[in-house]
């Protein structure tokens, strides 16, 4: 098995078995008769085992990050899906986490890589947020019929994420043959699914964007969180932001992410 779980996951597997079968068995205390078995059925099996789990978990993390991995390229995808294979693997037994472990892991490699678009790393994890905001658990609960209270926390839709990125990699157009740019500004998106089970974005200011995180993440009560949210943009809680924090209340009960106070 540990023999196996090389040919899978080394990099260099295919040349070295190619080369001395015999010699990549022995690395792994597998000689003499068991050997003997294992190549009478052909040494090139290890390869063709190795193939068939490379496709099928590369195939499944394609599913999720279509427009990173075409706008990545064939060949060089399945470079980085292989150095993934051989530095980390996947640590679960499920499929579907398999793409998350991938974008987790190959992100920073690609923001260090200077010849790479800078916006690959974010696309790819806002292609992966959208997979995981439609297929989150959470979700669809019933409002709590309590108002709002300076003293209480307040509920929002359990499939409510909030997102930061450095491009504006959500106004890209989801056919995988675009290769357009995005604008390089920081963008800030609130990210839910709606009744219809559609996932939705709503762009948020700094300020927006602040309140939400110490609020929805936070899960401060409102008075306080709204205290905290001005401190962490060095700005005075003033009426013009009670106003629009006020406003992004409104907008955000009519969409049915606001459920009320706890």
């Amino acid at each position: 098995m540990v023999a196996l779980a090389a040919a899978i996951r080394r990099l260099d597997a295919p040349e070295a078995v190619t080369r001395d079968a015999v010699g990549f068995l022995a690395e792994f205390g597998v000689a003499g008769p068991d050997a003997q078995a294992l190549l009478a059925r052909g040494s090139q099996r290890f390869l063709i085992y190795r193939t068939l789990v490379h496709n099928r978990l590369r195939a499944a993390t394609r599913e999720f990050i279509p427009r990173t991995a075409a706008r990545r390229g064939k060949e060089p995808f399945i470079a980085d899906f292989a150095a993934f294979m051989a530095e980390h693997a996947s640590t679960s037994p499920y499929l579907r986490d398999v793409p998350g472990e991938f974008v987790a892991w190959v992100v920073p490699r690609w923001q260090a890589d200077a010849s790479l678009p800078g916006y690959l790393g974010d696309l790819a994890r806002h292609e992966l947020l959208e997979g995981e905001v439609k297929n989150a658990p959470g979700g669809g609960e019933s409002p709590t019929g309590s108002p709002l209270a300076l003293d209480a926390a307040l509920v929002f839709d359990g499939s409510t994420r909030l997102m930061q990125y450095g491009w504006a990699v959500h106004r890209l157009p989801y056919a995988t043959d675009d290769r357009s740019d995005p604008e390089p500004e920081p963008t800030r998106l609130l990210v839910y699914r709606d009744a219809d089970a559609k996932v939705r974005y709503l762009e948020l200011t700094p300020w927006a964007a602040s309140v939400m995180a110490t609020l929805a993440v936070g899960n401060e009560p409102l008075g306080r969180g709204l205290s905290v949210a001005a401190q962490a943009l060095g700005e005075p809680l003033d009426d013009d932001k009670l106003a629009k924090a006020a406003m992004l209340f409104a907008e955000l009960a009519d969409r049915g992410v606001l459920l009320g106070a706890r």
